[in-house]
């Protein structure tokens, strides 16, 4: 399920690394709620949802920070749909964004979307991140690498499982099987995040897979660091 935000504040200049402002906006939504745990949580742990940022127009952006116009756009999309009326309570309040007063807020609920076809081309939402694992450390995944697909998969069956885990009783996750990336339209892209740099990717995907693993993806986004505004994908050919 996805929420969508238009949020009309004075153009302004914002530090680059703007996702931190909307991880503080999600923790504020669910404290004291039954997903305090799961989004208020320090442990890196994958979360059950993503969301991404736009704006209007960008003015004028460098490493350290951009100016945009109003306004500005907020998406949030999870598989578990309980979450949404908890976000969509706090949004439709929220009386400040990067310190700026709120002037107005446009709230869209748009209906779900249910994948028929085993095969569907997803558009990324601002950038993903994929990482593999070695002893050094996480090590990033880009789209021209032999391995991508095998990656994909790799944190594709740890979410699932860990899902499956810790949040059956919010709702059902399917079980893991492989998809395959039938074709990729990706480049490369740097991201400054929390005061260091990460390394992602942006574009479009044509997977194949499972009916459920597919409507899976739409909702909880592809890749890691889903939490922190990566990763959420929409769908654009049926």
């Amino acid at each position: 399920m996805i929420l969508n935000a238009k949020i009309f504040i004075e153009r302004g200049k914002i530090p680059s690394d703007y996702r931190r402002y909307f991880i503080s906006l999600l923790k504020a939504a669910f404290q004291g709620t039954e997903f305090e745990d799961i989004v208020l949580s320090r442990e890196r742990i994958p979360k059950p949802y993503t969301f991404s940022v736009g704006f209007s127009r960008i003015v004028r952006q460098n490493i350290d920070s951009l100016e945009f116009e109003s306004p500005v756009f907020f998406n949030f999309s999870t598989p578990i749909h309980t979450m949404i009326a908890h976000l969509y309570n706090h949004v439709k309040n929220l009386p400040t964004l990067f310190s700026k007063e709120v002037k107005e807020i446009q709230i869209h609920l748009p209906p779900p979307v249910t994948i028929k076809s085993r095969e569907m081309v997803f558009k990324i939402m601002g950038c993903a991140v994929l990482t593999r694992n070695y002893r050094e450390g996480e090590v990033y995944v880009h789209p021209e690498d032999d391995d991508f697909e095998e990656a994909f998969n790799h944190s594709l069956k740890i979410r699932l499982e860990y899902f499956r885990e810790k949040f059956s009783h919010f709702g059902h996750f399917p079980k893991f099987s492989l998809v395959k990336v039938l074709t990729k339209n990706l480049e490369k892209t740097v991201i400054k995040h929390y005061g260091g740099v990460l390394e992602g990717f942006r574009g479009t995907l044509k997977l194949q897979g499972d009916l459920k693993i597919l409507n899976f993806l739409a909702e909880a986004g592809i890749g890691v660091r889903t939490g922190q505004g990566f990763g959420m994908v929409r769908v654009v050919k049926f």
